[in-house]
């Protein structure tokens, strides 16, 4: 169950990855690409978290409280090209727009606060929601010895390390 008091069974939840992976792929998201994802705990981070690892994509989940320059170096670091961001946090993305050149794709969860032409980043924005119409994924899965995610210490003798946590280490 999710905190957005939403559920689902061992099949449902093995059908949403094979979407969310096949819209990610869509997106041209490759194996071993990075994905950022900045959101709050729900079922859709769950859902972009076995999505992301079916495809072979490495999550880099980001804490929702990063701002500024910790936010930058983290974005920057990963060299993702593709950020999954709630709208809630948009605006604080957008204050570092400059220093992460390489961000490309932003999906977007949540509801799209209005903006103006000034504020919008330089990137795309495509809604997270498209990924229930996505067909779903059907290529190889990936090796226990790949990389899963990128998990970001604290920083607080100096900056972010990211730790690399291969899929044989997520499972156990």
């Amino acid at each position: 169950i999710g905190g957005d008091g939403d559920s689902l069974t061992y099949a449902q939840a093995e059908e949403d990855a094979n979407r969310v992976a096949g819209f990610f792929s869509m997106l041209g998201v490759q194996p071993g690409d990075t994905v950022a994802v900045i959101l709050p705990n729900s079922l859709d981070y769950v859902r972009l978290w076995l999505g992301l690892g079916r495809l072979g994509a490495v999550l880099v989940p980001l804490n929702t409280g990063l701002r500024g320059t910790f936010l930058e170096h983290q974005l920057s670091h990963c060299n993702a090209r593709v950020a999954v961001v709630h709208s809630d946090y948009l605006p604080v993305l957008r204050e570092i727009a400059g220093g992460v050149p390489e961000l490309s794709t932003v999906v977007l969860a949540g509801t799209e606060p209005k903006r103006s032409v000034e504020n919008h980043g330089p990137w795309r924005e495509i809604s997270l929601e498209q990924w229930r119409a996505a067909s779903p994924y059907r290529g190889p899965i990936p090796a226990a010895r790949d990389i899963a995610c990128i998990m970001y210490t604290s920083g607080t003798t100096g900056p972010s390390k990211g730790v690399l946590m291969p899929h044989a280490h997520c499972y156990l």
